[in-house]
């Protein structure tokens, strides 16, 4: 594995982490975490766009675009559909018995075709699929360049979109998904030019970034809010990859467990919000505050619901591949 995708997959590994830990948001929680949490979300999912576009770009192949959309269909639809609809059925089946998050009802089987009913998390899956109906299109990189250039042009005006299809989300994130494949294209241009720049600097830069677009009431034009945003993304993403390169480089165990990690995100993503769920519902049923003071508690059901959302799916990754393997190995007579 070249050390550049090393560098990703340790930031994949640290994205979904926090992915898993911002959809974790109880009632009273105290302000420090919400902050936390406004923080994570400031960047982390542009983070994961710009990582998916830029192994994507890295490790593309000449394929013809009705093939390389059906194997997109195959990863990314089929998944979609059938977690929805797991999830709907866990929801519809235990709403009564314990606290489901968002309850859906019948009609939710087949608005998922137009709108991520089941979870809004799955808005992701949803969007990065339109994105790779687009991306072989702009297979040069003058055409990424253009992509770029029109995706950012699109961000920062404040069109009115529409939440179906996830138009609004596929606007929201699609210069993210391009901004990888352009720094995977030049990366060796643009690593000179700013990969010395020091991380307590970026750091401070984020901080300055984060202030005006939190807590300043009066900046109140949408198109300088937005360029704020879009700065502020850009400024976290780097910041996690320039941890995600010093983990590469100097701690070895470590950058092998987010790699690892990294691995079982896709599966991580689908499932995180379902084991988190019942995590949650257990500490609804048992509070800890019972036993414990509310800070010490907290912390707890944290730590507990976002391992849990992180263990889950990965046993379940395990299984799945243990079952599909002994029945690829037993011989039926």
């Amino acid at each position: 594995m070249s050390n550049r995708l090393t560098d990703i997959d340790v930031a994949k590994g640290i994205c979904i982490i926090l992915v898993v830990i911002g959809h974790y948001i109880p009632a009273n929680s105290p302000q420090w975490y919400l902050t936390l949490i406004d923080v994570i979300y400031s960047f982390h999912m542009p983070l994961f766009m710009y990582a998916s576009g830029f192994i994507y770009y890295a490790t593309k192949k000449p394929v013809k675009y009705n093939t390389f959309v059906l194997k997109k269909f195959k990863r990314l639809g089929i998944p979609y559909m059938l977690v929805s609809w797991f999830i709907i059925c866990v929801k519809l089946l235990t709403e009564k018995k314990m606290f489901v998050e968002n309850p859906v009802s019948l009609s939710s089987f087949y608005e998922i075709l137009y709108i991520p009913s089941a979870g809004y998390f799955l808005w992701f899956v949803y969007v990065l699929f339109l994105i790779f109906l687009i991306i072989p299109i702009f297979n040069t990189p003058r055409k990424i360049i253009l992509l770029l250039l029109l995706a950012l042009i699109w961000l920062i005006i404040p069109v009115q979109t529409t939440d179906l299809f996830c138009i609004a989300q596929f606007k929201s994130h699609l210069f993210y998904f391009v901004s990888g494949c352009f720094f995977s294209q030049y990366q060796s241009i643009i690593r000179k030019k700013v990969a010395n720049i020091n991380v307590f600097i970026l750091v401070l830069c984020f901080i300055v970034l984060y202030l005006p677009a939190h807590f300043y009431n009066y900046l109140s034009n949408p198109v300088i809010l937005q360029c704020i945003d879009v700065c502020l993304a850009l400024t976290g993403i780097w910041i996690t990859l320039k941890i995600s390169r010093y983990i590469a480089m100097n701690a070895l165990k470590l950058m092998r467990l987010f790699v690892k990690l990294a691995m079982y995100s896709y599966t991580v993503y689908l499932f995180h919000t379902s084991f988190e769920g019942f995590a949650k519902s257990f500490f609804i049923k048992y509070p800890l505050t019972e036993y414990l003071n509310y800070n010490t508690s907290f912390c707890i059901m944290v730590l507990i619901t976002v391992s849990t959302g992180i263990a889950g799916p990965v046993f379940l990754h395990h299984t799945y591949l243990r079952v599909k393997n002994v029945l690829k190995n037993k011989t039926f007579f």
